[in-house]
């Protein structure tokens, strides 16, 4: 996203004067506040707008309704949808509730036990969780620690901190709730801490109950509390990482990747046990050598043209999930409650 031109700048300050004029040094506060951050004043989205009133502490209300009022005035001469509205920010709070919904069903199918099926699908279910039902950043997935993850047995609630200050509800019955997927990952987690080799897990998730159970709330005292909490596998379940490496964590385009696989891919992904069972076996068998075919060189440009194509079909199926999943920030969903309360009055 980038900054309005001088020439968009130039019809900005046209569309002011067509604003009542106690409008407009609250749309130009706006503006100024919306290019230092990088992003779109116009059209501005129910996050920006939300981020916006929330930005300055101790401003009375009367205040921010003329803001909001300003800023609504601006889209509507411009002719795009005010993004300050009771609706825009109950429309933005039901697609979050949506993905959250969606992210729930899958962990549900996910596997707990079996090797590696346990491993990834108690892995895939903590990535949902964090992002889909948290709102924790894709970006930032991979850098939390075991130690940001605590448990509040006497408030009944999980605290994530690393800069997120988050607090969930432990929901201790549901076996697929944040405390039980964070728990069934953490006993695997500090075990990969301790001995970086898979023939000490394989046996802990092949002895695993093959249906999930919510585990006794306790307090839960990690080996290595530094350690990165989500860190890289190949298809096989052993450790990308150096050997006494403990800080690698998932990248941004492995987290990217496992929502896709989740979430986006059509017909959903064959979560079930003895699917992703089959599916790792089918891979490790050894593969049948096909019959030779004479060598054809392609034609250089053929191929430039179709790397390029597929690119772009790349990028367009996956430009908005970014987008879609920065939104689902755990800060929003109190600000912009907060955002809703306060248009209840001016709508």
């Amino acid at each position: 996203m980038t900054i309005p031109s001088a020439s968009a700048a130039l019809s900005d300050a046209a569309m002011i004067y067509r604003m009542p004029a106690s409008h407009r040094g609250h749309w130009l506060l706006f503006t100024d506040w919306a290019a230092a951050f990088n992003l779109a004043s116009l059209p501005a989205s129910a996050v920006t707008v939300a981020r916006f009133l929330d930005c300055e502490p101790g401003v009375s209300r009367a205040t921010l309704r003329r803001r909001v009022s300003a800023i609504n005035a601006a889209h509507r001469i411009a002719g795009h949808t005010p993004p300050g509205t009771v609706t825009a920010v109950r429309a933005l709070l039901s697609a979050r509730d949506r993905y959250a919904g969606t992210a729930r069903q899958v962990i549900e199918r996910l596997p707990v036990s079996g090797w590696p099926a346990g491993l990834f699908g108690r892995r895939d279910a903590l990535v949902l969780t964090l992002v889909c039902r948290l709102g924790i950043p894709i970006a930032q997935v991979g850098e939390l620690r075991c130690g940001d993850i605590t448990v509040d047995v006497a408030r009944g609630v999980l605290r994530i901190g690393g800069g997120h200050d988050i607090t969930a509800p432990l929901e201790a019955d549901d076996p697929y709730g944040v405390h039980a997927v964070w728990a069934r990952w953490a006993g695997v987690r500090d075990l990969t801490v301790r001995r970086p080799s898979p023939m000490a897990w394989a046996p802990v998730l092949h002895t695993a109950p093959p249906r999930a159970q919510a585990p006794q709330v306790s307090w839960h005292e990690h080996y290595d509390p530094d350690a990165a909490l989500l860190p890289t596998f190949d298809r096989w379940g052993n450790p990308t990482a150096p050997i006494g490496d403990t800080t690698t964590g998932l990248s941004k385009r492995a987290v990217d990747a496992i929502l896709h696989t989740h979430l986006r891919a059509p017909g959903r992904p064959n979560t079930g046990r003895t699917a992703w069972t089959a599916g790792v076996l089918e891979r490790r068998a050894r593969p049948i050598e096909p019959a030779p075919t004479p060598v054809v060189v392609p034609v250089l440009d053929d191929t430039h043209d179709d790397g390029v194509d597929a690119r772009r079909r790349a990028a367009a199926e996956l430009e908005d999930l970014d987008a879609v999943f920065d939104a689902l920030d755990h800060q929003m969903t109190a600000l912009l409650a907060r955002t809703e309360q306060l248009l209840d009055d001016t709508d």
